[in-house]
C-alpha cells in the first residue's frame, strides 16, 4: 500500500471517528431544533463545564435546520459510518482517483450533516488534493537510499504524530478535564498539531511514493 493510500485509509478512519462522536452529543441534545446551520454540538455544560468551554461546544454546520437534534445525530453517524466503512474496502483498494472523489464526496457530507465542522477542511481536503496529485503524476524520482530512508523516517514521524495528536485530545484531554483544568497550551498543541501532522505525512508520503 502507498503511503497517500495509508494517509487516506487512515485519516478517513479518525475523521469517521470524530463525526460519530459529534453525532452521538447530537444525540444527547434530543427533540431540541436545530434552528440556524452553525450550531454546537455538544449540550450545553457536557459532559463538564470545563471540556464544553474549552471546545467552545464543538461547533459544526448543518445544511438542515428545523429538524430535532437527533435526527441531526443520525444522519451524522450514519456517513461517519460510511466514511470509515469506505476507508478501510473502498478506498483501500479502489483507483487512486476514484478513493479520492469518494473520499471527498462522504468528506462533505460529513461538513453538511453536522458530523465536524474542522476535520473536513484541516484533515480531508489535503488528503483528496494529495490523492488526486498522486494519480495524475506517474512519473518516479530517483533517489538515494539513504535520501529515502530520511523520507520514510519524516513520513513515520508526522504519520505517528498525526494519530497521536487525536488519542491527546480524545480520549486524553477529554478524561483528563474530568479531575482538572485543562492547560491552554496544552490544548492549543493538540488542535494546531493535527492540521500540521496532515500536511506533513502527505507530503513526505507523496515524496516517497514517487520515489524510485
Amino acid at each position: 500500500m502507498t503511503k497517500i493510500r495509508l494517509c487516506m485509509t487512515t485519516f478517513g478512519v479518525i475523521v469517521g471517528i470524530v463525526g460519530i462522536l459529534h453525532g452521538s452529543a447530537e444525540l444527547l441534545k434530543g427533540s431540541t431544533l436545530v434552528e440556524s446551520r452553525s450550531v454546537e454540538a455538544l449540550p450545553e455544560g457536557w459532559p463538564n463545564s470545563e471540556f464544553n468551554s474549552m471546545t467552545r461546544g464543538s461547533p459544526v454546520f448543518s445544511i438542515l435546520t428545523d429538524i430535532p437534534f437527533y435526527v441531526l445525530g443520525i444522519l451524522a453517524i450514519s456517513v461517519s459510518i460510511a466514511l470509515i466503512v469506505s476507508s478501510v474496502t473502498v478506498i483501500k483498494n479502489k483507483d487512486m482517483r476514484v478513493a479520492s472523489l469518494l473520499f471527498a464526496l462522504l468528506s462533505v457530507g460529513i461538513f453538511l450533516f453536522g458530523a465536524g465542522r474542522g476535520t473536513p477542511v484541516a484533515v480531508s481536503l489535503p488528503v483528496v488534493i494529495a490523492g488526486l496529485l498522486s494519480a495524475a503524476n506517474t512519473g518516479t524520482t530517483e533517489r538515494s537510499e539513504q535520501s529515502k530512508r530520511r523520507i520514510l523516517t519524516a513520513f513515520n514521524s508526522f504519520y505517528w504524530l498525526h494519530i497521536g495528536s487525536w488519542i491527546l485530545f480524545f480520549p486524553g484531554l477529554f478524561v483528563f478535564s474530568f479531575y482538572e483544568e485543562i492547560p491552554t497550551a496544552l490544548f492549543l498543541f493538540a488542535f494546531v498539531s493535527m492540521p500540521i501532522t496532515t500536511l506533513g505525512a502527505l507530503v513526505f508520503g507523496y515524496r516517497y511514493d514517487k520515489t524510485a
